[in-house]
């Protein structure tokens, strides 16, 4: 019970922070570099190599066999839904967003990044709880994992908090969407066996390459055009980049 607390009050005071901060457009904007930076950290760091362990430990090369992989290839298939996470954020924006007036356009671009960030962080989230709740009971894994997750969820949630005020969200539907955030890990955990059992480690390596996807596409494709949208502080724009980078490169650098 106290490491599902603890993981929800980390999420919760990690995503309240920004909110106590009265932003204009300008400082919004150089707040999002230090997001993004903690996004690509994330996608780089983190997702994507989990893609490429699901590879090696081949979660998925009995499928890929089944259709005609080849071992001297590697195993594409987890990378294939790495491919699809990311049209598919594309090409929900590309058909039902960008048909109106530039303005109205924008906002909803921004709330359809806002969600596919949403998605894709809580499909992690929830794949870590499950992860943490079927090994909570063997101390060598269990501690690191939890380490693991606290570590990640505050930046998580600010990054979070930050993408929700570009598309110009309330506070009050701020906090309600980072209050259903910081449950996602604590219902994996609780929920851990009885998804494991009905699922398996591949469904659970299909999402996180799913998620993988999102995240690719959300922060090269919007967050960062999005940064350098006004041309000024750019020098203090990509320091904050690089900060969001190197703390999530410490973190990985901690085996985290």
């Amino acid at each position: 019970m106290w490491e599902a607390l603890s993981i929800f009050g980390v999420a919760l005071v990690g995503g309240a922070a920004p909110l106590l901060v009265r932003w204009n457009d300008r400082t919004l904007h150089i707040a999002l570099s230090l997001a993004t930076g903690l996004f690509l950290g994330a996608v780089f760091l983190h997702l994507l190599p989990g893609v490429a362990a699901m590879e090696e430990l081949g979660h998925v090369e009995e499928a890929v066999h089944d259709h005609g992989g080849h071992a001297g290839h590697g195993n594409a298939l987890p990378w294939l839904f790495v491919l699809l996470g990311a049209l598919g954020v594309y090409l929900f924006e590309a058909f039902f967003l960008r048909n109106q007036g530039h303005t109205h356009d924008c906002d909803n671009q921004h709330k359809a990044v806002s969600m596919a960030a949403l998605a894709g962080l809580s499909v992690h989230a929830l794949t870590a709880g499950v992860s943490y709740g079927l090994a909570r009971f063997d101390p060598e894994v269990g501690k690191p994992l939890l380490v693991a997750i606290l570590a990640h969820k505050g930046f998580e949630s600010f990054s979070l908090t930050s993408v929700f005020q570009l598309a110009g969200m309330s506070r009050k539907t701020v906090l309600r969407w980072i209050l259903v955030f910081a449950c996602v890990t604590p219902l994996g955990m609780a929920l851990g066996s009885v998804l494991a059992e009905g699922a398996g480690e591949s469904t659970f390596g299909i999402l996180q390459a799913l998620a993988a996807g999102t995240f690719l596409f959300v922060c090269l494709g919007e967050l960062l055009p999005e940064m350098f949208h006004h041309k000024e502080d750019g020098l203090l724009k990509i320091s904050l980049l690089a900060l969001g980078v190197a703390c999530m490169w410490y973190l990985h650098g901690m085996g985290l």
